[in-house]
């Protein structure tokens, strides 16, 4: 068994953006975006150790809440501010962090003008739910749940992390991190789930903390200014959408609701808006610039593998799964993929681009990314290169010969040619590498090229 690593758990790779921030004199706020329950107030409290002052406001309390409601604005309020929480306004610089911050800019405008009076002060807001108005001068950047990257380090197994961090990857690897990775891919990156699990070891103790932390979620719902069929509609939207994570979907009576078009794209725009779900469009484009085409079905993509495949129930089948394309026509891999694709992106609510042939085609490119001036397609599937019909007709549209396959096996470079007979080159890399995919891409060009 795995040994974690307690003092590095909740060090986070965002860690080294927070501290480019904090150097950064021209930026005194932030506001960290994240969804629920991923982290953003144990990240910052860790960050907080290289402040000489650190203090916490928690809007959803109500005692810091009316501290916002002071007399006094500017220094005076800072200073009511400090007394309150035991701290010497003149000693050194000082973080200041509005937890649960919300949408009501007017309500933190004291804090929000400390900066201006006094400049060894940073201020960094944390949000479940995109904000519709950023403070000049303010840096965003989004928490998401752990990344394998994150997971590797968490349980702080040496040679596996040496392994994965190589490039070219080394073959001697490869059965341990594919392990790992199907071990992430079941239990997932909430914070308080892979501790659970780190400390019992057992997928059955796991149960109460998925069901606690959908439960939390629906506490915020139920929270909002809503009328209570509108909660329910979105509880009930989201719960159901862990059994449609990876696939392309329709809002008209989503779930069996008996709801059409135009109410469900209210609640699918909500949930989003609060980081819930996101909502990924195709293009139909094989150049630069991605254009979204918002015409089309949309793929789902949740936060976290693990609760879509708690609350999906395929948990045992993952387990038993030697290979997770076999699984489900591929949708959990696609997913979990889709999860790394965006741990790579530190902004708000980042994007995930796939591609789709013309009206009268079926093709489907699970993912595409740009690399310098290229579009590159990324296709999850095993198989021999003759079989991937879809990726073979965007490399026809293609102005370059270079894709990549991810699958359970190791890294290989195969040249070959579409049906069209235009040759290409295909970089198979194992599906653990999908967060190292541009690393990874810079040599196979090169390579290739030469």
């Amino acid at each position: 068994m795995l040994c974690f690593m307690a003092d590095s758990f909740y060090e986070r790779s965002l860690t080294i953006k927070l501290n480019q921030w904090a150097d950064d004199i021209s930026s005194p706020g932030l506001i960290l975006y994240g969804s629920r329950l991923t982290g953003k107030t144990s990240l910052v409290e860790n960050f907080a150790r290289r402040f000489r002052h650190y203090i916490r406001l928690d809007l959803k309390d109500p005692a810091d809440l009316r501290i916002f409601h002071l007399q006094g604005t500017g220094s005076e309020w800072f200073d009511t501010l400090c007394f309150l929480k035991e701290k010497d306004p003149f000693s050194g610089n000082t973080l200041i962090f509005l937890d649960n911050a919300g949408d009501d800019t007017e309500l933190i405008r004291p804090a929000l003008e400390l900066p201006g009076l006094n400049p060894r002060i940073k201020i960094i807001l944390s949000s479940a739910s995109e904000r519709s108005e950023i403070p000049r001068d303010f840096s965003t950047l989004c928490l998401r749940p752990f990344s394998f990257t994150e997971f590797l380090n968490a349980y702080g197994n040496a040679e596996s992390i040496e392994a994965f961090n190589e490039v070219p990857f080394p073959v001697g690897g490869f059965h341990k991190l594919l392990m790992m990775f199907h071990q992430y891919s079941l239990i997932g990156g909430m914070p308080a789930i892979v501790k659970k699990f780190v400390e019992t070891h057992s997928m059955s103790s796991l149960k109460p903390v998925y069901e606690s932390t959908l439960r939390e979620l629906f506490n915020d719902i139920e929270n909002t200014s809503f009328r209570q069929n509108k909660k329910d509609l979105l509880m009930m939207t989201l719960q159901n959408a862990f059994m449609y994570a990876g696939t392309r979907i329709k809002f008209h009576a989503f779930g069996n609701v008996p709801y059409g078009s135009r109410e469900m794209a209210q609640v699918f725009r909500y949930l989003e808006h609060s980081m819930l779900l996101g909502l990924n469009y195709p293009t139909l484009t094989t150049e630069p610039p991605i254009l979204d085409d918002k015409t089309r079905f949309p793929r789902l993509q949740m936060p976290d593998t693990g609760m879509m495949s708690y609350f999906s129930g395929i948990q045992k089948q993952m387990i038993l799964a030697m290979d997770l394309n076999a699984l489900f026509e591929g949708q959990v891999l696609r997913h979990v993929v889709g999860q790394e694709l965006l741990s790579g992106q530190y902004k708000a609510p980042g994007r995930l681009d796939y591609w789709v042939g013309g009206a009268q085609s079926l093709a489907e490119v699970d993912y595409i990314i740009p690399f310098e001036d290229l579009i590159i397609p990324v296709v999850v599937r095993s198989g021999e290169p003759g079989r991937l019909r879809s990726l073979q007709q965007f490399i026809d549209h293609a102005p370059h010969p270079f894709a990549i396959r991810l699958y359970a096996g190791n890294v290989n470079i195969r040249k070959t040619e579409t049906l069209r007979g235009k040759q290409y080159y295909l970089l198979s890399l194992p599906y653990f590498l999908a967060c190292r995919i541009t690393e990874h891409l810079s040599g196979f060009i090169r390579y290739v090229s030469s």
